[in-house]
């Protein structure tokens, strides 16, 4: 799937803010990263619901490039095509292989 980053427009006030503008998708993917509590470790921005209503958004640059390398990431992960169970049978076999190389 290709993301396409998402551009801001510096603003006024406050100073060293950008403001964007935020839809539907970018609520989807923000809720899926949120969902794993990797908001306040990643740096990314606090958003509320109406805040994906295409409304303006004030952000610091950080904030702005957090979000976009997230999103990135979560749009290039490949789906595993085990089912419900892949994600953790990928975990579970990078256990294995960790713990084979310490015995």
């Amino acid at each position: 799937m290709d993301y396409q980053p998402i551009e801001g427009a510096a603003v006024r006030f406050p100073p060293g803010r950008i403001q964007i503008r935020l839809d539907e998708g970018h609520r989807r993917l923000y809720r899926t990263l949120y969902g794993r509590y990797r908001t306040i470790i990643d740096g990314l921005p606090v958003l509320r619901e109406r805040d994906f209503d295409g409304r303006a958004v004030k952000v610091t640059p950080a904030q702005l490039d957090a979000m976009n390398a997230a999103f990135r990431a979560l749009t290039d992960r490949k789906p595993s095509g085990t089912g419900a169970f892949g994600a953790q049978e990928a975990g579970r076999t990078g256990l294995f292989k960790r713990l084979q190389y310490l015995s």
